[in-house]
């Protein structure tokens, strides 16, 4: 009797620690495949690939618009701040290290205001002239 009740008891911790080493293997494994660029973390960084492409894109529009006339200084340093606050809002999200499906979607929205921003200071017949007699406006 007492061999039958060692019996059970062994193999019931037996199954138990094999169940909780599985248990650790899988945490561990999804632990090393995220730090090693898991589909999330590559995701994340291809995420932020497309927001600064498209934010250097912006500052290039930007400064041309101010080369070209067609914004004034205040334009100027308003788009500029504008495009501040999306890359500090980046940085925020890229705190945990990637940048996920969400807070891509708020960059991305950020940036497609900015844009429509950008494209109606450009496009206000508002310009900046090099001999203009009231400069603070301009």
């Amino acid at each position: 009797m007492k061999s039958n009740l060692m019996k059970k008891t062994l193999g019931i911790l037996v199954l138990g620690s094999l169940g909780l080493m599985a248990t650790g293997a899988q945490a561990d494994w999804n632990r090393d495949s995220h730090a090693q660029g898991g589909h999330a973390t590559q995701q994340g960084n291809l995420f932020g690939q497309q927001v600064n492409a498209r934010q250097q894109q912006q500052v290039e529009r930007i400064q041309d618009g101010m080369r070209a006339g067609s914004l004034t200084r205040f334009e100027f340093n308003n788009l500029m701040h504008e495009q501040g606050e999306i890359r500090a809002l980046e940085q925020r999200f890229r705190a945990d290290g990637f940048i996920d499906a969400r807070e891509f979607q708020r960059l991305d929205r950020a940036l497609d205001v900015a844009n429509q921003n950008i494209r109606a200071e450009k496009h206000d017949h508002q310009a900046r002239y090099a001999y203009n007699p009231n400069p603070w406006f301009n």
